[in-house]
Order: structure tokens, then C-alpha cells, then sequence
């Protein structure tokens, strides 16, 4: 049941490690604050969660279940609460501002929603 819980745990963990690469090229790649905002949000949130669920099951199959481990699981989810609830506010609130002082290239806008 270890081996179970530790492949799991490798695959989360090197899961989460390929988002939060993919958001680091992302972010060097992308050349206006939209795109950038785009590639900075989706995947490393993903990432974060993969990455703490992997730590999760590795507490897990450890075997003991000690009161300090139990308190290691309870500030992992406590992490994965916080990073689900921040993300999308600090992502739209980066965009609202992005929007507001024009920090995009309005040329390669698919759409463009504030047009009137």
C-alpha cells in the first residue's frame, strides 16, 4: 500500500512541478499583462494544488497517523483552501487594473469587450 501512495505522491508532485514550469515560460514567453495573466493564473494554481496533494498522500501512506501529522494535513488543506480562493480574486483584480490602464496590445485582442 506504501509503493501505491508513493507513485501517486511522485506523480502529483512532478505533475504540479510541469505547471509551475509551464507558468514560468509562460510568463517569459507572453509579451503583454493579459497573456501573461492568463498563463500566470490557470496553471500555477493547478500546479500548487498537484503539488500539496502529493505531499498529502506522502503524509498518508507514511503508516502513522500522529498528532503531528495530522497537523501537517490539516495546514496543507488549509493551503489548498487559501490558493483556490485568492487566486481568481487577485487574477481578476490584476486584470481589471491591466484593463483600466491600457497595459494590453489592443491589435491582438480576439475580442475586445470594451469597445463601444
Amino acid at each position: 500500500m506504501n509503493l501505491l501512495f508513493d507513485i501517486a505522491s511522485l506523480v502529483c508532485i512532478f505533475g504540479g512541478t510541469i505547471l509551475v514550469l509551464a507558468t514560468a515560460v509562460g510568463m517569459a514567453r507572453f509579451r503583454d499583462t493579459l497573456s501573461r495573466l492568463h498563463s500566470v493564473t490557470k496553471p500555477q494554481t493547478l500546479g500548487l494544488i498537484l503539488t500539496v496533494l502529493g505531499a498529502l498522500l506522502r503524509l498518508l501512506g507514511s503508516g502513522e497517523l500522529t498528532p503531528g501529522n495530522k497537523g501537517d494535513m490539516g495546514a496543507l488543506v488549509l493551503v489548498i483552501l487559501f490558493a483556490l480562493l485568492t487566486a481568481p480574486v487577485v487574477g481578476q483584480r490584476i486584470g481589471r487594473i491591466a484593463r483600466r490602464e491600457q497595459l494590453y496590445d489592443a491589435d491582438h485582442l480576439m475580442r475586445n469587450d470594451t469597445a463601444r
